[in-house]
């Protein structure tokens, strides 16, 4: 049997496997859509349970790389008010999902929506307190580039929070992967100028939470 690494989903009667290699990395079009709303559904729920006990302090200002269909944005923007959040995405639906999601605190002028990539992201360097990154990591091309760019937006303190899976040697996931250890997450971070990192295998079975700070 093959292995497959990818979503399910059941619709009109039917359970279709849909290739992660194919829309992991920038969800488009109808199935675009679904991937958006499954992922607020499903894994959200672990990055909340996560910072339910780290949250950050009033005030701070938060950007979440590859932030979907926007239910952890609305989670930190419903827990604290004073929250200023942004949040990326390159595929126009996610944006338009997150959009709706959380038209409440984006009326408010508390929250912002960013359709693009981390090199052309209109936000000074040195500005934010915290950036998140869950599940999106493995798809960036020019991952180097990308954590430098992580750095700069980063101010001195700021911490950088990573969830991800942990693949198993061998899968197509690991193949896949562009950090398939702990020990390549904390080389490439610490490539990028970071100094301390903190890995925890331990929060949950098959995933890898990383934080690290400038």
């Amino acid at each position: 049997m093959s292995e497959k690494v990818g979503w399910v989903y059941y619709t009109k009667g039917k359970l279709i496997y849909m290739g992660i290699e194919k829309q992991g990395s920038r969800p488009t079009g109808a199935m675009g859509k679904i991937i958006g709303r499954l992922m607020n559904k499903v894994h959200t729920g672990l990055y909340i349970d996560y910072f339910k006990n780290n949250l950050p302090p009033d005030h701070s200002r938060i950007l979440d790389i590859g932030c979907g269909g926007g239910k952890f944005l609305k989670y930190l923007s419903t827990v604290n008010a004073c929250y200023l959040l942004y949040g990326l995405d390159h595929s126009s639906e996610m944006v338009a999902l997150s959009k709706k999601v959380n038209r409440k605190a984006i009326d408010q002028k508390r929250l912002e929506i960013l359709q693009g990539s981390l090199s052309e992201i209109p936000l000074h360097d040195s500005s934010l307190d915290l950036i998140t990154a869950f599940e999106t990591v493995q798809f960036w091309p020019e991952i180097d580039k990308s954590l430098a760019g992580v750095y700069r937006l980063l101010k001195n303190g700021g911490s950088f929070v990573i969830i991800n899976r942990y693949p198993a040697e061998g899968s197509k996931w690991w193949q896949m992967a562009s950090l398939k250890s702990d020990k390549d997450y904390n080389c490439k971070l610490e490539a990028s100028g970071f100094t301390k990192v903190d890995v925890d295998l331990d929060y949950k079975r098959g995933w890898i939470i990383v934080r690290t700070t400038k």
